[in-house]
């Protein structure tokens, strides 16, 4: 049974700064549907074309920071816990723009160029630091071919030489699995810390700072992208 202090903090985990907080924001226009979230658990292989998960699909409507602590709790040794970007709904498949940028150091603030794609996509990003690198939620859903697109626009953020904003190997992982994933666990000595909100960012502004969820972000638009 999970208690206050639990649903408050697990492990060292705030779940009102956890990526759980923002992707159930975007999903619930389509709370009362039979729209249906991809997750997934897998085991971490370095520099590898394999990926050991597996995968399963839980209701929009159970997205929410208690589902997430029983997933957290309920991890086998070595596995980690990952979000998927695809959400079925009636058999079609969306996704949520994600985006895994590259090192720690490569900040994603440093360059102008996230703005762009943003003005471009007509979208914002909350933010996540998630040890060694920073993670980025898109705030509405994109059909499948506008997802592979959207891939292919992320590589365009990285210079020809020198620096690297956006995770090149992630993104060829992610295109060959036909979705995007991000980890929402820190269940291996792989990685550093659970994921945490550290800001936003649109086509005008970019904030990063060390803040509640709740008093930084308003909740995401209703999305422009597909409706049902």
């Amino acid at each position: 049974m999970l208690n206050n202090h639990a649903g408050s903090n697990f492990h060292g985990m705030k779940l009102n700064r956890h990526p759980v907080a923002w992707v159930s924001q975007v999903l619930a226009p389509w709370i009362n549907s039979n729209a249906q979230l991809e997750m997934s658990r897998y085991q971490y292989v370095p520099q590898s074309f394999n990926d050991y998960r597996s995968t399963y699909r839980v209701p929009v409507a159970q997205i929410n920071e208690r589902s997430l602590l029983e997933m957290l709790m309920s991890l086998e040794p070595e596995t980690e816990l990952a979000v998927h970007s695809k959400v079925i709904v009636n058999n079609e498949h969306y996704h949520i723009p994600m985006i895994d940028f590259g090192s720690k150091g490569s900040t994603p603030s440093a360059s102008e160029a996230i703005k762009e794609l943003c003005r471009y996509w007509n979208m914002g990003f909350s933010l996540y630091e998630s040890g060694r690198s920073f993670h980025g939620y898109g705030n509405r859903l994109l059909t499948n071919e506008q997802w592979l697109q959207f891939m292919g626009s992320l590589l365009l953020l990285n210079k020809p030489s020198g620096y690297k904003l956006i995770d090149e190997r992630w993104v060829g992982h992610r295109i060959m699995g036909g979705y995007s994933a991000l980890r929402w666990s820190k269940n291996t000595s792989h990685y550093k810390r659970f994921p945490v909100h550290c800001g936003f960012v649109n086509a005008d502004s970019f904030q990063i700072q060390e803040t509640d969820i709740n008093s930084m972000i308003t909740p995401p638009p209703k999305p422009i992208g597909p409706t049902f």
